[in-house]
């Protein structure tokens, strides 16, 4: 005996057969996602981590010279300096930290960094300017000493003169 809506009950089977495939199939992805995509994410934000903390050391090394060149600078006001080898001294440690910049870097912080190399030289020089300003300085306080005696001397010619005249 064969029952007469064997068609339609094959078909619904088939059908709830297919949605319940389909329905495995999605909660197999879900559960493929849930377990992979977050391994790959903690690889990659371990990736990043690794970078920043690479970019800290840098960061940190780079304060450290930056403090010892600026100490350097600093000292070279200090009265019986030998400044052309303190100035080469100087020289050599900002090249050294220039070529320490990592160049496949970020292109704002590549400048960044350049830019304190350069500062740092700048106020090398300028200090260089100064300590040959105050010799200039003391020339100029050399010379405002000589005017005044000569006009001293002077006021007491012109007395000498007028004490002459009047006899």
């Amino acid at each position: 005996m064969k029952p007469k809506n064997s068609k339609e009950r094959r078909s619904a089977f088939f059908k709830f057969l297919a949605l319940f495939v389909i329905t495995m199939l999605a909660i197999l992805f879900a559960v493929y996602f849930n377990f992979k995509v977050p391994n790959k994410e903690n690889d990659l934000l371990k990736a990043q981590v690794k970078a920043v903390e690479k970019e800290m050391e840098f960061q940190k090394n780079f304060s450290e010279q930056m403090e010892t060149i600026k100490g350097m600078i600093d000292s070279l006001d200090v009265p019986g300096q030998n400044l052309p080898h303190e100035n080469s001294k100087i020289s050599n440690k900002l090249v050294e930290l220039q070529k320490s910049i990592p160049t496949k870097d970020s292109t704002f912080r590549y400048d960044m960094y350049t830019n304190i190399v350069n500062t740092f030289s700048n106020l090398q020089q300028s200090e260089i300017e100064l300590i040959d300003l105050n010799d200039a300085k003391n020339t100029i306080e050399e010379y405002k000493m000589a005017l005044e005696k000569s006009n001293n001397e002077l006021d007491q010619v012109k007395r000498d003169l007028f004490i002459a005249r009047k006899q």
